[in-house]
C-alpha cells in the first residue's frame, strides 16, 4: 500500500510539473502574440497631430508595460538558468583545475629535462672544441719546430694537420637528442633574469635595435634573433623550453 501511495505521489508531482510547463508555454505563446501585435501597431503609428501625439504617448506606456511583462516572465527562468550555469562552471572548475595543475607539473619536468640535455650537449661540444683546439695547437707547434729545424716537408704536413683539425672544430657539433612523442612539441625560448641584470649598463642600442630606455620586449627580440648568442651589457638571460600538447 505504501508503495502504491508513493507511486501515486510521484505521478502527481510529475503531472503537476507537466501542467506547469503547459501553463508556461501557453503564457509564453500569449506574450509572443502580444509582442508581435504591438510591433505591427508601432509600424502603423502616424504622429501628425496633437491627438496623434497623445495616442502615441499612451501607446508608448503600453509598450513599456509589455516590456515589463516579458522581463518578469523570463526573470525566474533567467535566474534559474544562471544558477544552473554557475553550478556547471563550478563543477567543471573543480575537475579541470587538478588536471591543469598536473599538466603544469609534467611540463615543468619535461622542460627541465630538455634544458638539462641541452646543457650536457653544450658541455660535450665545448669539450670537443677544446680537444680539437689542443690538437691544432700541437700541430702548429710541430710545424714551427719542423720549420726551425729546416724540415719544410714536416712543417707543411703539420700545418695541413692543423688546418684539418680546425675544419673539424668548426664543423663538429653534438645534436640535442630528445625523444620524439607524437602530439608533443617543444620550442626553445629565452627569459630575462631580471634580478641579475644591471639596467644601468644596458646600451642605448645594439645592432640597430633601440634598447634604452630599457625595453624588455626589444631585448628579448634581440636575444631571440641571435638564438641566444648575443651578449648585451647589463643583461642576464637564460634559455628555457615550452611544451605544447595536441591530442590529435
Amino acid at each position: 500500500m505504501n508503495d502504491a501511495k508513493t507511486i501515486g505521489s510521484n505521478a502527481l508531482v510529475l503531472d503537476t510539473a507537466e501542467e506547469n510547463v503547459t501553463v508556461m508555454n501557453a503564457e509564453e505563446s500569449k506574450l509572443g502574440k502580444e509582442v508581435s501585435l504591438i510591433e505591427q501597431r508601432a509600424e502603423a503609428v502616424v504622429v501628425a497631430s496633437g491627438a496623434d501625439f497623445e495616442d502615441a504617448g499612451l501607446f508608448l506606456k503600453q509598450i513599456k508595460q509589455a516590456q515589463k511583462q516579458v522581463k518578469d516572465y523570463w526573470e525566474p527562468l533567467r535566474v534559474s538558468a544562471k544558477k544552473s550555469y554557475d553550478e556547471v562552471l563550478n563543477h567543471r572548475k573543480e575537475m579541470i583545475e587538478p588536471l591543469e595543475k598536473a599538466e603544469k607539473i609534467v611540463k615543468v619536468k619535461v622542460n627541465e629535462y630538455s634544458a638539462e640535455q641541452e646543457r650536457k650537449r653544450r658541455e660535450q661540444e665545448e669539450a670537443m672544441r677544446r680537444l680539437a683546439q689542443a690538437e691544432i695547437d700541437r700541430h702548429l707547434n710541430e710545424a714551427a719546430e719542423a720549420e726551425a729545424n729546416g724540415d719544410a716537408v714536416g712543417a707543411e704536413y703539420a700545418m695541413a694537420e692543423a688546418e684539418m683539425m680546425e675544419g673539424v672544430s668548426i664543423a663538429g657539433g653534438v645534436q640535442h637528442q630528445t625523444p620524439k612523442v607524437k602530439g608533443i612539441s617543444q620550442s626553445k625560448t629565452w627569459e630575462i633574469c631580471e634580478s641579475e641584470c644591471d639596467w644601468s649598463k644596458v646600451p642605448v642600442s645594439l645592432v640597430g635595435i633601440e634598447l634604452r630606455p630599457v625595453d624588455k620586449a626589444a631585448v628579448l627580440r634581440l636575444i631571440k634573433m641571435s638564438k641566444g648568442q648575443v651578449e648585451i651589457p647589463g643583461i642576464k638571460f637564460r634559455e628555457t623550453y615550452t611544451t605544447s600538447v595536441s591530442t590529435r
